[in-house]
């Protein structure tokens, strides 16, 4: 059996990053009036940030087939027996559904779950996933432990521009428009629990009210006695970052909080000012270490 990980690019890695920690790679598709992108390769966070600065209301799709065709069959060549996919949330996007199905055209055995969710939590499955593969651990074991380590993870969206949720169907535009005079900002939430969908958590005046609403729920959901990893994402507004950070600090003094810039594609549906917050409980076992990917 030769084994091979296998991600798309809502984990936030660019190509070269996967590449250089020996991860399959497949590009979601970000797609700006005329113009197609593939994420990771030659779309990143900064010049999408730059794309909703002026106005542009990106679109996103899932990964071209025939680079995963392509991906695969090389994979085959190569060896390859079996594949550990660890793809974004089946209620976000089919990806998961079409890698399965490609993998079995090819010949390739694919191991896989619904990790529910995407972001840093699809991140940090998808680095687990590799350090227990390396450790010869069987992809069934595998799928195991990133199981039991989703079933209690959780993470939570807090939006300040509501357009870009209407555009993409979350919101209607009427809804948007409204919400945006009330200064309403929506706490949203994507987890297991959803179904890997965005849904609306809750919905209160003031984004300060919005973040301390959405760390009080992970206070809420974090046990005594375990260890966990946890993640802000930044949509290019440092201030509310910040402050993210600070909340989750006092809740968690004695844990690691990885702040990380709002990955491309999800970014195209929160826009600008939008904070997420996500935590997972560690996996025996594996080492998280967020500088040597960003230096790549």
């Amino acid at each position: 059996m030769k084994v091979k990980v296998v991600t798309d690019s809502g984990c936030g890695l660019s190509q070269a990053q996967a590449e250089h920690l020996g991860i399959g790679f497949l590009p979601l598709q970000v797609n700006v009036d005329s113009q197609q992108y593939l994420d990771g390769v030659d779309l990143d966070t900064q010049t999408l940030y730059r794309l909703l600065q002026e106005g542009k209301m990106p679109t996103t799709s899932q990964p071209p087939l025939y680079l995963e065709e392509e991906l695969f069959e090389q994979y085959k060549k190569e060896g390859y027996t079996d594949l550990v996919a660890v793809n974004i949330s089946s209620g976000l996007s089919s990806t998961n559904e079409v890698v399965q199905a490609t993998a079995k055209r090819v010949g390739l055995n694919v191991h896989t779950l619904d990790i529910g969710t995407t972001l840093a939590i699809q991140r940090y499955l998808v680095i687990a996933a590799k350090q227990l593969v390396d450790q010869q651990k069987d992809p069934q074991e595998v799928i195991a432990l990133l199981q039991k380590a989703v079933d209690t993870s959780e993470g939570y969206l807090i939006v300040d521009n509501l357009d870009h949720l209407a555009a993409g169907g979350r919101l209607t535009p009427l809804a948007a428009k409204l919400g945006g005079l009330l200064k309403i900002k929506p706490v949203l939430k994507v987890a297991k629990s959803t179904g890997g969908k965005v849904d609306s958590f809750d919905k209160v005046r003031t984004f300060n009210k919005a973040l301390a609403k959405g760390i009080e729920q992970v206070e809420k959901a974090i046990q005594s006695g375990k260890e966990y990893e946890f993640f802000i994402l930044n949509g290019n507004e440092d201030a509310n970052s910040q402050k993210a950070y600070n909340l989750l600090h006092a809740c968690a003094p004695n844990t690691n909080i990885t702040v990380l810039d709002m990955f491309a594609v999800i970014a195209c549906h929160t826009g600008l000012g939008s904070i997420g917050i996500q935590f997972i409980e560690k996996i025996e076992g594996v080492e998280y270490d967020e500088a040597s990917i960003c230096d790549r």
